[in-house]
């Protein structure tokens, strides 16, 4: 027998204090880290703006398909907006193609869990609150006391999110719908 085949060897791995301070460090890690993800402002108001760009997206998909005018008419006050395809003499709301109930998305203490801290603050198209979209999806800043629409030169919906802030903005004469960048404020 050899010296070498007599002698223990040392038991590789680790102690159990070893791991009992990974384990706390990763809780104290876990417990700064999982709030702030939850209550990410930037991230729900791009969640809300991509939900009305895609509804703003189908209207005008709608209006050139069913070569018909279509309107949204946003209401700052209540944190939503509805979808007609007929404003005068009497409105038509249309039927949303997923839940199959009258087109009206609200945001913010009345819309979904997600969104909840997310609200409407501004929306302007030429100062009008609804856009229509004609029958080739060209945008209009539509006047319902009036009963006018003119070409739209400027249209944007801001958002807000607790402190950020983030523009949907609707381009003239294409209807082309982007993302302002997300600001403080």
């Amino acid at each position: 027998m050899r010296w070498s085949d007599t002698t223990a060897r040392p038991a590789s791995g680790f102690t159990l204090i070893e791991i009992l301070v990974v384990v706390v460090i990763l809780g104290i890690a876990a417990a700064i880290i999982v709030p702030h993800i939850g209550s990410r402002s930037d991230l729900k108001a791009t969640s809300a703006a991509r939900l009305m760009m895609a509804d703003l997206i189908y209207v005008q998909n709608r209006s050139i398909s069913q070569q018909k005018w279509h309107y949204v008419q946003f209401d700052t006050a209540t944190n939503s907006y509805k979808v007609m395809d007929q404003m005068s003499p009497t409105l038509n709301i249309i039927t949303h193609p997923v839940e199959q109930s009258p087109f009206v998305v609200a945001i913010g203490a009345s819309g979904p869990a997600a969104l909840r801290d997310v609200n409407i603050n501004t929306v302007t198209f030429d100062g009008q609150k609804v856009i229509a979209f004609d029958e080739m999806g060209t945008p209009y800043a539509y006047n319902p006391g009036t009963n006018v629409s003119t070409a739209l030169t400027a249209g944007s919906i801001k958002l807000k999110c607790k402190e950020m802030s983030l523009d949907i903005i609707i381009e003239p004469f294409t209807g082309e719908l982007r993302l302002g960048p997300i600001t403080p404020g």
